[in-house]
């Protein structure tokens, strides 16, 4: 472990944040990358940024990139591989002894608005959910992508008990498999989603909602926010935070009845992650 696995992350326009308990939120190291995704596995924490992938450490950052992989939209750690999840498509990573990174590229072959990749999400197994510009594909880990019935851009991915939430330009549908999608109840554009035991939320243009099915949504305050990325504490359910663009980081510990901004975290907030320690 990196020592990061029992922390709170909060992915910003300046860096990467975390909970230092007493002494509040502090950014971590001296980069001030725009953070647009953050994926923690195996005891490794992993960075995608506008400027690359990183692997974060509490001591350092190291760089996975090379100068081809650039606008990472989305990372994930897949065993001892990763994919990055970038503006001009997907790319398997492999860190040699050496400590280098070799890349190898498996959409150059799809369209350019289904390369622009912003999200992804382990299927099981060697698959994904990938979300694109384009819609959202099922990549079956070997460089092949099916189409799905989702057309519209997607922005965030979750797996929600048993089954798959997309939150997309035209609302937020529902899956049992990742092949047929059916639309729920929100026709607004999502940008973020969340999700823990029997409960889900999102961010949307008008604050966060909530669900217990996925396919019914109801208000749960900040209205008149845009809402990019929402967490839920896996050792509370009550404890949410929502991240603002503008708007920074904002915390509710009675189920989103109440909410306190944190004026330490005034950068707009594109991801959160709760503590793996506590993750259900």
């Amino acid at each position: 472990m990196n020592g990061l696995h029992d922390a709170w992350l909060i992915g910003t326009h300046a860096g990467i944040y975390t909970d230092a308990g007493q002494d509040g939120w502090q950014r971590l190291g001296g980069y001030q990358f725009a953070i647009n995704g953050i994926d923690r596995k195996h005891g490794r924490v992993l960075a995608a940024t506008g400027s690359g992938v990183w692997e974060v450490r509490k001591d350092r950052w190291i760089q996975r990139h090379d100068e081809t992989l650039t606008e990472v939209m989305d990372v994930m750690v897949a065993g001892d591989s990763i994919i990055a999840a970038s503006a001009y498509g997907i790319a398997y990573g492999r860190t040699e002894p050496s400590q280098a990174t070799r890349w190898q590229w498996l959409s150059d072959s799809l369209p350019v608005n289904q390369r622009f990749t912003n999200t992804i999400l382990s299927l099981g197994g060697t698959g994904q959910l990938v979300g694109t510009e384009g819609g959202l594909l099922v990549h079956d880990g070997s460089g092949q992508f099916q189409p799905t019935e989702i057309t519209d851009g997607i922005r965030d991915l979750v797996r929600f008990g048993t089954r798959y939430l997309a939150a997309t330009d035209s609302g937020i549908w529902t899956s049992e498999e990742g092949l047929l999608w059916q639309k729920g109840s929100v026709d607004d554009g999502s940008f973020a989603l969340a999700a823990t035991g029997d409960l889900a939320l999102a961010g949307t243009e008008d604050g966060v909602l909530t669900s217990k099915d996925g396919d019914h949504w109801q208000a749960a305050r900040l209205a008149g926010m845009r809402v990019c990325a929402v967490e839920i504490s896996g050792a509370d359910p009550d404890h949410w935070c929502a991240g603002g663009v503008p708007g920074g980081l904002w915390i509710s510990k009675d189920g989103g009845r109440c909410w306190q901004d944190v004026p330490q975290i005034p950068n707009e907030v594109e991801v959160i992650r709760a503590p793996e320690a506590n993750r259900s």
